[in-house]
């Protein structure tokens, strides 16, 4: 019997050219998206490449890094073709501020990339969660909204009913057959996409890891289309009429697509207020100020209380200095132990900043999160932006090599510098090689597991969305009044 309906299910969606409306949309929207984005990613790693190139000509010493500042550079995301995600605000680089001495280095995000075409940022890419988000969920609705309620008013379910037809047979029936359709022409449009690039020159699959990225991105795609066709067999077998199903469906597309996800976002503001990046950098330069202040007050009260030196002039302190005096050895000793707990305290400080900032963030987005994930849609978001490496798993690997890149130029030489001062005289030494290479810090790729594991909650949801959705499609057609 299944197999009887699974095939008129086919027949009528292949006979109202709803599977050729899918499978033309398919072929056309889907390669014309990857190929796009792989297009724009060629180009944008052409620009890192040759930025890197250049950046490491002109950095060849310590002294070169010391004169013309540090830098690391943020490849562009392989798989953007599955979501832009925030890439577009996610720095393109972290790099010294000013001079780097012996107080640590002062390192900043840069986001210097310009844009050669706004319109992206105004419409939105043509990426794979756009194409399934909003063109095929329309589409799944096309395929749904009158499965049950358009039979119903055709007069066909009563007379299917009419004969000894198990009902659970003719859901199951309508939802693989349906399903099967869907993915036919959603898997020949991706094929077709991976091909056309192909043609193109532009490997989607080359790189480690890219296949199995994308397979799992069309995976996670295709279960999220099965969902919003549980979906709409739901609302059509609630639903008295076809025009009453497509504007229930309509209203829940609505609702899940743009109002959940941006109340979200405006929840979690209410409930947690975030300084914003801009207040926390004034607020880290007001304790690098104060601190050196009292750096400078601590010195001064160390030169004045100091034997011997305390009554030398500028002149015959540096001569005693180079004569290697036991008075000024030991007051630059002194010195450089101030130095060491000030900038200690200075470290401490503005780590408990930026671990304050980004707790009250963390939580921010957690809340934010956890209300859109009621959202199917924002589920497939979550899952495609971190597998694109465009989530926020790359901005948290991000803000890590900001830290290693950091802590390299403080190893390598702030923490080999010295700078010592007495009255208004400041001159420096240490055993810095000035003529060592320059430190550099290659990006570290976020590994496929550690980008599963950051949304596997959301995977599952998918999967618990599409069982209860289907399920209860199942039980209220089971009560569907056929008359």
């Amino acid at each position: 019997m299944f197999r009887i309906l699974f095939k008129k299910e086919l027949l009528e969606n292949i006979q109202n050219h709803r599977f050729l409306l899918a499978l033309v949309l398919c072929l056309v929207i889907v390669p014309l998206g990857f190929y796009v984005n792989q297009k724009d990613h060629a180009d944008r790693q052409a620009l890192y490449e040759e930025t890197v190139k250049d950046y490491e000509q002109t950095r060849v010493t310590a002294v070169d890094l010391m004169k013309n500042g540090g830098a690391a550079f943020r490849p562009p995301a392989s798989m953007g073709l599955l979501a832009g995600g925030i890439e577009m605000v996610l720095p393109n680089a972290v790099e010294t501020k000013g001079y780097i001495s012996n107080r640590g280095a002062q390192v900043q995000f840069n986001n210097g990339r310009r844009l050669d075409n706004p319109f992206p940022v105004l419409y939105g890419r043509l990426d794979l969660v756009f194409i399934v988000t909003v063109v095929l969920s329309v589409l799944v609705m096309i395929f749904a909204f009158n499965a049950v309620a358009g039979e119903k008013e055709r007069r066909t379910l009563a007379q299917m009913l009419a004969n000894p037809v198990p009902r659970p047979t003719v859901i199951a029936a309508k939802m693989a057959a349906s399903g099967l359709l869907i993915a036919a022409a959603f898997l020949a449009g991706v094929a077709a996409g991976v091909l056309v690039c192909a043609a193109a020159g532009l490997d989607i699959l080359g790189g480690a890891g890219q296949a199995a990225t994308l397979a799992v991105g069309v995976g996670a795609s295709l279960l999220y289309l099965l969902v919003f066709l549980s979906l709409g067999l739901l609302v059509s077998s609630l639903s008295r009429s076809s025009a009453a199903a497509m504007v229930t469906l309509l209203a829940c597309w609505v609702a899940l697509f743009m109002i959940l996800p941006k109340a979200s976002v405006a929840v979690s503001k209410l409930l947690y207020q975030v300084k914003s990046q801009q207040v926390v950098d004034l607020e880290k330069a007001r304790i690098r100020l104060q601190s050196q202040n009292e750096l400078g007050k601590a010195i001064e009260n160390l030169m004045k209380t100091t034997p011997v030196i305390k009554d030398m002039s500028t002149d015959a302190y540096m001569k005693a200095s180079r004569e290697k005096n036991a008075a000024v050895e030991a007051y630059e000793k002194a010195q450089d132990k101030l130095n060491d707990e000030s900038r200690a305290r200075l470290e401490d400080e503005l780590d408990r900043v930026d671990a304050d900032f980004e707790l009250r963030k963390g939580r921010q987005a957690a809340v934010a999160r956890t209300i859109s994930r009621l959202s199917p849609m924002s589920c497939l978001v979550h899952v495609l932006t971190e597998l694109a490496g465009t989530g926020f798993t790359e901005e948290r690997a991000w803000r890590e090599t900001r830290a290693r890149f950091k802590q390299a130029i403080d190893r390598e030489l702030s923490s080999k510098m010295e700078m010592r001062v007495f009255g208004d005289l400041a001159y420096g030494g240490g055993n810095l090689d000035r003529n060592a290479p320059a430190p550099k810090l290659p990006p570290e790729a976020v590994t496929l597991e550690k980008r599963l594991a950051a949304v596997w909650v959301d995977l599952a949801l998918l999967g618990i969305y599409g069982i209860l959705f289907f399920a209860g499609a199942y039980v209220a057609f089971l009560r569907y009044d056929v008359r």
